[in-house]
């Protein structure tokens, strides 16, 4: 067999748009299932939902179906990187497109740049909101809010993956273009079975938390509504205040288990349960930094919130500040306190949980802790290595050595990072918000963190920001939610070259 070069046959072969089409309509033909559960919802409230709900169904089989039909008896073997990337980033934005339909055809959120930022908001697990009233919409509605943070959580690539056997390496191409991190390790050979185990996980992690929650003062819509939020990492509640509104000690800790488990990678969840060897967490060293991390961080701010007079007990200020760090590195977005009154040093400590964030191939958003040890390691190795010149000091992580080609996406990830940032940073500032306002709106919607700080705090809202920066950070989440590359490789014109 002679030999072929991969790189020259994906530039020869053209593009394969059927495969792209197939994804997409099976994703909105999908989509339409959960909508069909919100109508049930609906028809057993009689609330006034039901319309738009229906209607948005017939649109995503309006929708599928066609390119259902386009995409049938593609070639999947003849598919690449840029199907891979095109296909992930074009499936978030339609995804989003229809979920928004039922804010917008039932008048529940009226404005298109609002209605979009809502529904990239609940897919990308965000949590940032532009409702001023939660409370006010139909039952059916918030329970089709947060059933869209449970599919993104996952991703919903995912659930494609597991239920269609595509042929060759295609869904290896959309699963690795969809999974956080910088580490993609395979626990099984064959991505369709992977998917299906993760997807598995999922389900009854998810079935666990509602009958936990049920079990307390929730009654089961709401422990649904909460529980799929909850393991997604996405943070949406039916209630104005969060969390706070319960006020159960209760539901703080079985919320703050199922946060920890969401924003751990699938990878080390199915070595423990699966495989039975939960010893692999441990000596996880992604792990073992995102529970160090944890534990110090809240033990400080517990320590910060009883002697700064915050509260009166010890138990009281632990229990509270070990829930929000959770919530803030998990990127959740819960709240049972508003951490804008627990002064200036606790907003520092909220920007670095949102900027660092939960575990590779988790459902949590941010840089993720694996880059962010990696950063740290690098910079106390380059101090050995101004010191000792000669020296050769490796960066290992869990006993093997990080190439430099790792490290060097690290930086650059680091970097996009922080750009899009400071982009996003100005422009809020332009409608004269403060640069507390700006830096916290845009880390928290990259991060996809939700609640920032000032006036995008954990008890505001985004709904006073323009049309141009709404749209703005629902790009931003989704960029975050893809880790940036695959969604701003689209915008680069090499990417398009034959």
């Amino acid at each position: 067999m002679p030999f072929i070069d991969h790189n020259e046959y994906e530039t020869k072969r053209g593009f394969n748009y059927k495969f792209v089409a197939l994804v997409l309509g099976l994703l909105s033909l999908f989509q339409a299932i959960f909508l069909l559960i919100c109508l049930g919802v609906s028809l057993h409230y009689h609330d006034e939902g039901f319309k738009a709900l229906l209607t948005t169904i017939g649109l995503n089989f309006l929708v599928g179906l066609p390119l259902v039909l386009y995409g049938k008896g593609q070639n999947s073997y003849d598919t690449g990187r840029r199907e891979g990337m095109v296909t992930v980033t074009l499936s978030w934005v339609l995804i989003s497109l229809l979920g928004m339909m039922p804010y917008l055809l039932g008048g529940f959120i009226p404005n298109v740049s609002e209605a979009f930022f809502e529904s990239m908001s609940g897919f990308s697990t965000t949590g940032a909101s532009i409702l001023t009233d939660i409370e006010a919409l139909p039952r059916s509605i918030l329970l089709w809010r947060s059933i869209t943070q449970w599919i993104g959580g996952i991703g919903i690539i995912v659930f494609i993956v597991a239920l269609v056997p595509f042929a060759g390496e295609s869904a290896s191409v959309v699963y690795d273009h969809e999974t956080t991190g910088i580490t993609h390790d395979r626990f099984v050979p064959r991505i369709g079975v992977m998917a299906k185990w993760i997807m598995l996980i999922y389900i009854i992690l998810s079935i666990l938390c509602v009958l936990l929650l049920w079990a307390g003062p929730f009654t089961l819509y709401e422990a649904v509504c909460h529980a799929a939020t909850c393991i997604s990492t996405g943070g949406f509640s039916i209630y104005n205040l969060s969390i706070a509104e319960v006020n159960s000690d209760y539901i703080n800790i079985v919320l703050t288990i199922f946060m920890l488990i969401g924003s751990t990678s699938f990878t080390l969840i199915y070595f423990a349960t699966v495989r039975k060897e939960p010893k692999k967490l441990f000596l996880d060293s992604e792990f073992r930094w995102f529970i160090s991390i944890i534990v110090v961080i809240s033990i400080a701010s517990a320590l910060w919130l009883y002697f700064g007079e915050y509260y009166n007990s010890f138990p009281k200020a632990l229990e509270h500040a070990s829930f929000q760090v959770v919530s803030l590195i998990s990127t959740t977005g819960y709240v049972i306190q508003d951490y804008n009154f627990w002064g200036a040093p606790f907003w520092v400590i909220t920007l670095f949980l949102m900027f660092v964030a939960g575990c590779s191939g988790s459902t949590s958003g941010g840089l993720k802790t694996i880059r962010f040890s990696i950063l740290t390691r690098n910079l106390l190795n380059e101090f050995t290595r101004r010191t000792h010149p000669q020296a050769i000091v490796p960066l290992r992580y869990n006993g093997t050595v990080v190439k430099d080609k790792v490290i060097t996406q690290v930086y650059n990830f680091f970097y996009a990072y922080l750009t899009l940032s400071i982009i996003a940073t100005f422009s809020i500032s332009l409608e004269g918000y403060s640069f507390t306002d700006g830096v916290s709106a845009s880390i928290a919607c990259i991060s996809n963190s939700g609640p920032g700080l000032s006036a995008f705090g954990p008890i505001s809202n985004y709904a006073s920001l323009g049309d141009f920066n709404t749209f703005l950070l629902s790009f931003l989440m989704l960029v975050g939610r893809l880790e940036i590359f695959t969604v701003i490789t689209l915008l680069h014109r090499s990417f398009w070259r034959n």
